[in-house]
């Protein structure tokens, strides 16, 4: 039966934490409903590798991240007719791409309410109709 070391443990743990956004608090708070002995602080220093704890204590932290992991629901492809808040471009895109894209969207719209001011004060109230 294959067992990984107390180390390889360790640094799988931290990076499935790390890879899924989970932090340690919330790792924490499951670990202990779980009947986990260790405080906050020592699972912090665990997953640091500052200090080692028991075989059961790392299980329970491995499960408690497993649970975590299992219930973050995973990104999901927008179709065409998904309400907008559905899919945010600001939760995928490169920094400073979507700022961009809006400050160009923003100046369009702009020179478009520019453009019909100007089409009014030419026309003069009532005569652009």
């Amino acid at each position: 039966m294959f067992q990984h070391t107390a180390e390889e443990q360790r640094r799988r743990t931290l990076h499935a934490i790390q890879a899924s956004g989970l932090d340690v608090q919330s790792v924490w708070v499951r670990y202990f409903s779980l009947s986990g002995s260790a405080d906050e602080f020592e699972v912090d220093a665990y997953l640091n590798g500052l200090i080692s704890l028991t075989p059961l204590e790392r299980d329970l932290v491995s499960h408690a991240v497993n649970e975590l992991i299992t219930e973050t629901p995973p990104p999901t492809a927008p179709y065409s007719n998904d309400p907008a808040e559905l899919n945010d471009p600001a939760e995928l895109s490169a920094p400073g791409e979507l700022s961009d894209a809006a400050a160009s969207a923003d100046l369009n719209h702009r020179d478009d309410q520019d453009g019909r001011e100007d089409d009014l004060k030419e026309d003069g109230p009532g005569q652009g109709d």
